[in-house]
């Protein structure tokens, strides 16, 4: 059974390619009927999702204002009416708890549901094929009032995906109807001139090579008699060629054997055979080849006469010579070929024929080059990299020492390059990159260097410059000079135009003997000081700046060593209320120097701020407080005092900011009460709705906080509205010419009836004097913070001069006192 349907299917060409056909046919219609089931199917139901969405949303929008007055009879008009649409299963209109104001089935209401989303935006509760339940909020004013939910049958889809599928095979079967016929007909034709081919290959097979193919026309069967036929008369020539001449067999059989490009040159060097690989490589057909001279068709005229005469000689003595040999293509292209020339004697010794071999090893030297190019050039503006810059400018500062002509480097930085790169995308940043470098190239000698480091740092290098250190400065800031003019032109990045500015180091080289890296490290260094002096400038570099780049970073590894070994040492500054009291204290940072003593905070904390110390900084400051904090829990004179620690906007806005002051708050046992975090106006810019998340979120734990310097940044009465804050502190600069300068007073005083009524308490920051004490409480301010009372002083003495900070507060009541008997 299983050989009869073999032999049925494929016992005939015609019967195969009906066959094929019709299964080609059938895969394909299958495949495209069901990518267009799945696309017509998902459109549907996208659509049918996208208008049940915009019905629940036209409802919501509609019944808000019912919602908000619960007028149940004009939501249940609402309902009623959108359940008259098709295949509306049911309307529902909710409150925010979940109980139903309204229900297409009036039965239902007044009863919950618990399965609505979270959050007040529209979603997909159920989607399968015969439902589609949504629900979507009721807004007011941007306040979440209830739900509408919505619940469309899937009838109208269901029905429309099945005609679809009905049609597609009504198609699928008349398409392989119609097939099946057009292979019917083209195998009948198809096989009849096979069979002519056939019937001859037979012939040939059984001896009789004398027979030719007779099918006429143009077509692929006909071809294919014709190269048939050709392939025979071939046949028959070799065979005469093989009986007729031994040395033919002889000169193939040597000049054959590789797969290289070969060709034969009688003892006159004039080509009698190639291969097949000669007109692939050479270019050259055979016919072309044939009579001519190897160097006369192939010859590039890189070699010279000498060169032919020493391969001459040594074939003649050696009997071969091999070699690189440049050799040139038809179409002019030189390339590179290993040549073996043999030569081939006769029984008598003398040269008949001689044999070369070619080996085309061009893409072996383009893989050399591409090598080279990727170590010592920048693979995106095929600049020299680093590594071939440090290999130039050692040899330069070596011609610089030699001769005494000294060189200069300039580094390139380009400014606010990352931002361009993040908005525009890296390909535009990398188009900018590209034109850089062509700028730069136009700027400067061809003896000089242009290097890309990496990013969007280059660096020129000039040789040969004056023997005279400011000249040959001179000369490094014109060229300088020059190169600004040239990026700062603005750039054609396609559809857009943008202008990029760059900021120069130079420093000249080649006066003292030196290592490689101090020149790029002195060139490095003045491009930070043209950074710092404002951008799109260069500078000369000055040695004032490595001191004290070389003080900074000192500085902050000094930093690092005072945080593992715990130098840091917690000042508290007292705060003062009017009835007399220390309410609390205000935590400072000091750094106990083992040998440069006490540091005061203005002298680290922006560098810290700089190189990331800030946060770990900060995070040993809170500790610190709410381990004070804890202490103090157990004295009956310290228990109601709270301690204000001041944070940066970097600890801030750390992921887990408020688990590091809730962890510190449990991990030493310290009541949320008595922390009163300190924030600054500048947090605000970044992102205010994250900072008064991570506010509320501390604040119901029992954290306060306090505003601090208000009225010097970013005021805004919108987001301190917002704010859920405790106290508004007035900045020292607003309190130390408050008694001198009527602005200052305007501002303390406005920011004093502010808090007020705001419900917020203030503190001054910086009294140093009674007058100051005095004029703030006359306009409401009722507590004070400053030299007036105390500086910043250790814990343990804080404990011990309570009475002294009140001393103030005590005489300023006496004399209150006094002037009322006198009056």
């Amino acid at each position: 059974m299983r050989l009869a349907l073999r032999q049925l299917l494929l016992g005939s060409l015609r019967r195969q390619l009906m066959l094929g056909m019709a299964l080609v046919v059938l895969l394909t219609m299958l495949l495209l009927m069901w990518d267009l089931a799945l696309r017509q199917h998902s459109e549907v139901k996208i659509r049918q999702t996208e208008q049940a969405i915009t019905m629940a949303e036209s409802i919501a929008l509609s019944s808000s204002v019912w919602v908000a007055s619960r007028d149940l009879s004009g939501l249940q008009e609402i309902v009623g009416s959108a359940a008259a649409f098709p295949d509306i299963r049911y309307v529902i209109v909710l409150d925010r708890r979940g109980q139903i104001l309204a229900h297409s089935d009036s039965a239902r209401r007044g009863k919950y549901l618990n399965d609505l989303p979270e959050e007040p935006k529209t979603l997909t509760l159920q989607d399968t094929n015969s439902l589609l339940d949504l629900a979507s909020p009721v807004m007011l004013d941007a306040r979440h009032l209830g739900w509408v939910r919505i619940g469309i049958g899937r009838t109208q889809f269901n029905t429309q995906v099945e005609r679809m599928l009905q049609s597609g095979l009504w198609y699928l079967a008349s398409s392989i109807v119609l097939i099946g016929l057009f292979a019917s007909v083209t195998g009948l034709y198809f096989t009849r001139r096979l069979h002519a081919i056939s019937k001859v290959a037979d012939a040939v097979q059984a001896g009789d090579t004398g027979q030719r193919v007779d099918i006429k026309g143009s077509d692929e069967a006909a071809r294919l008699a014709q190269e048939f036929n050709a392939m025979l008369d071939t046949l028959q020539q070799r065979e005469q060629e093989l009986v007729q001449s031994r040395d033919a067999l002889r000169i193939a059989a040597t000049a054959f054997e590789s797969n290289d490009v070969m060709f034969v040159c009688d003892a006159d060097w004039r080509i009698l055979q190639v291969n097949s690989a000669f007109h692939r490589v050479t270019g050259y057909l055979p016919e072309e080849a044939i009579g001519k001279a190897p160097r006369d068709l192939m010859g590039s005229g890189i070699q010279t006469q000498e060169f032919y005469e020493v391969m001459n000689e040594s074939i003649h003595t050696h009997g071969s010579w091999q070699g690189e040999v440049w050799d040139r293509r038809k179409n002019g292209e030189t390339y590179p070929a290993w040549t073996t020339i043999t030569a081939v004697r006769s029984e008598s010794g003398e040269v008949t024929h001689y044999v070369a071999n070619l080996s085309d090893f061009s893409a072996r030297k383009a893989a050399e080059n591409e090598i080279k190019t990727l170590v010592y050039f920048d693979s995106l503006t095929m600049l020299p990299n680093r590594r071939m810059l440090m290999g130039r400018l050692e040899t330069a500062m070596q011609v610089a020492l030699s001769t005494g002509h000294l060189g200069a480097l300039l580094f390139v930085d380009l400014d606010d390059f990352k931002t361009l790169n993040d908005t525009l995308g890296h390909h535009q940043g990398d188009i900018l990159l590209q034109q850089v470098a062509n700028r730069l190239q136009s700027c400067v000698r061809e003896a000089d260097t242009v290097a890309r480091l990496g990013g969007d740092e280059f660096v020129v290098m000039l040789e040969g410059l004056s023997k005279d250190v400011a000249e040959a400065s001179t000369q490094a800031e014109a060229v300088a000079g020059k190169v600004m003019q040239a990026l700062n032109q603005p750039y054609d990045l396609g559809m857009l135009t943008r202008s990029s500015t760059p900021s120069i180091g130079i420093t000249v080289f080649g006066k003292q003997q030196e290592s490689l890296d101090e020149p790029l490290k002195r060139a490095d260094l003045a491009m930070y000081q043209a950074k710092a002096a404002g951008r799109n400038t260069s500078r000369l570099f000055d040695p004032k700046t490595q001191a004290a780049v070389t003080l900074r970073a000192d500085l902050e590894a000094a930093l690092r060593t005072a945080l593992e070994e715990e130098q840091f040492v917690l000042y508290l500054q007292p705060q003062i209320s009017e009835d007399v009291r220390v309410t609390g204290a205000e935590a400072l940072i000091r750094w106990q120097h083992p040998t440069r003593g006490l540091v005061m905070p203005g002298e680290f904390i922006a560098v810290a701020e700089d190189c990331g110390m800030i946060v770990p900084i900060g995070n040993w400051v809170l500790n610190t407080a709410c381990k004070q904090l804890a202490l103090w829990a157990s004295q009956p004179a310290f228990a109601h005092m709270t301690i204000a620690v001041n944070v940066s906007a970097k600890q801030f806005h750390q992921h887990d900011f408020v688990e590091q002051v809730l962890d510190a708050l449990s991990r030493h046992g310290a009541h949320a009460s008595g922390l009163k975090i300190e924030i600054t106006e500048s947090m605000l810019i970044a992102n205010v709705d994250d900072v008064i998340v991570r506010m509320e979120e501390l604040q119901h734990h029992g954290v306060g906080f306090a505003m601090d310097d208000f009225g010097t940044g970013y005021s805004s009465l919108t987001y301190l509205k917002r704010l859920p804050l405790d106290v508004l502190k007035i900045d020292q600069s607003f309190v130390r010419d408050v008694l001198v300068d009527s602005n200052d007073a305007a501002i303390a005083n406005m920011i004093v009836a502010l808090a007020n009524s705001m419900g917020l308490s203030v503190i001054a920051e910086g009294v140093e004097t009674v007058e100051q004490m005095q004029h703030l409480a006359r306009h409401g301010c009722h507590a004070y913070q400053g030299y007036l009372f105390s500086k910043p002083v250790p814990a343990e003495r804080f404990e011990a001069s309570l009475a002294d900070f009140l001393k103030p507060l005590q005489q300023t009541a006496t004399l209150t006192h006094l002037k009322q008997l006198d009056d």
